[in-house]
């Protein structure tokens, strides 16, 4: 497995899901499960990105439908048939990488973006 930093480059958009836990009470069951939502949140550098304000807004609006469509294959079997044939006909390619601790950095949360800083441009392994 890679590195994060050594796999990140500049202009990345990197879409988080976050299972959210509830905490249980039973004695057969882990401390914690799955309700079945996620959370979603965009991860980018602003401090390095070079890409237009075009271009940004192109991204932000692609990452914004990759997100939507949580709630819309959940609301509409239609959609979800749709993504899940084309699921099944195009072999989708994950890259599995570690994670590795930052400190945590104050961020202005207000528009779901989050600004990370890395120690160290990549190796154009992205």
């Amino acid at each position: 497995m890679n590195k994060v930093s050594n796999k990140i480059n500049v202009n990345d958009f990197i879409i988080a899901l976050r299972p959210v836990m509830q905490n249980t009470t039973e004695e057969d069951t882990p401390a914690s499960v799955w309700t079945g939502e996620v959370q979603v949140k965009f991860l980018t550098d602003l401090s390095k990105i070079s890409l237009s304000e075009y271009e940004y807004s192109s991204m932000i609006k692609i990452c914004n439908l990759m997100a939507a469509s949580i709630p819309s294959m959940h609301e509409n079997a239609f959609v979800r048939h749709v993504v899940e044939h084309y699921l099944m006909r195009n072999e989708l390619d994950l890259e599995h990488i570690d994670i590795e601790e930052h400190e945590e950095e104050k961020v202005d949360d207000n528009n779901n973006i989050i600004k990370l800083v890395f120690d160290s441009e990549t190796k154009g392994n992205a």
